[in-house]
């Protein structure tokens, strides 16, 4: 996946004048699962619309597929085990200021970063975690967009429409990657999300500078590790979140 360097695309035209959705259209009631395949793709993709279902005194839970292991393969510094530890850590962070300091339970699958695929989560694993989410009263599901060019946010998008079948919840898909294809989107249920308030708008911008490892310099002894571009990075510190209902 090649990583843009400026916020250009087609989606994000047609985004900038689609109709509003709010947040009782993408999260009616319950709880509201989060399926994200890296830590952060959350809070780049949906964090003020889990920062106002916070508020508004929903639940949140959140669903890791991947530990986002493998976004610096050649550091000699840190390797795969520091990486898992040091991304667990940033997305607490980051959920405590979404959240306002309210603790924000996560789940994770463990799927290879970088290497998942749907058939990992399937038969009796799949079974059993729709078991343990039946218990938590789950009426939306939010998830990359299945068509983000990424194939852990495939991987998660399929997952997703799995569970929010079996659990008879909404689904709801926030493109991260995909908002950035040169080819126009399907548009017919494309929204942007409205802002409730200026505070919980820096929450998300508090929240996204939480992941140090994926915006900075952190680990900074591999050429060739993730580094989000800083006009990428206000981009989505800044623009309208999107939703696809699915």
């Amino acid at each position: 996946m090649t990583v843009p360097n400026e916020p250009s695309g087609p989606m994000l035209d047609i985004a900038s004048c689609a109709p509003t959705v709010y947040l009782d259209d993408i999260a009616p009631g319950g709880t509201v699962l989060v399926v994200s395949p890296h830590p952060d793709d959350e809070t780049l993709g949906c964090g003020l619309a889990i920062a106002a279902a916070i508020a508004a005194g929903r639940d949140v839970l959140i669903l890791l597929t991947t530990d986002g292991e493998a976004s610096h393969p050649g550091s000699r510094s840190v390797g795969k085990d520091a990486l898992r530890r040091i991304r667990r850590g940033e997305l607490e962070t980051a959920l405590a200021i979404l959240s306002g300091g309210q603790e924000v339970p996560i789940l994770t699958l463990g799927l290879p970063d970088g290497r998942s695929a749907p058939c990992m989560i399937a038969g009796e694993r799949l079974d059993a975690l729709v078991r343990s989410l039946r218990l938590r009263d789950i009426r939306s599901v939010w998830t990359t967009w299945r068509r983000d060019p990424h194939i852990d946010h495939r991987t998660a998008a399929v997952l997703a429409r799995r569970l929010a079948n079996a659990l008879e919840a909404d689904l709801w898909s926030y493109p991260i990657w995909g908002r950035f294809l040169p080819a126009a989107p399907e548009t017919r249920d494309l929204r942007r999300f409205a802002c409730p308030s200026e505070d919980l708008a820096d929450r998300k911008r508090r929240a996204l500078a939480a992941y140090r490892s994926q915006f900075d310099n952190l680990i900074d002894d591999d050429t060739e590790g993730f580094i989000m571009p800083l006009a990428i990075l206000a981009h989505f510190a800044s623009f309208d979140e999107i939703f696809i209902r699915d």
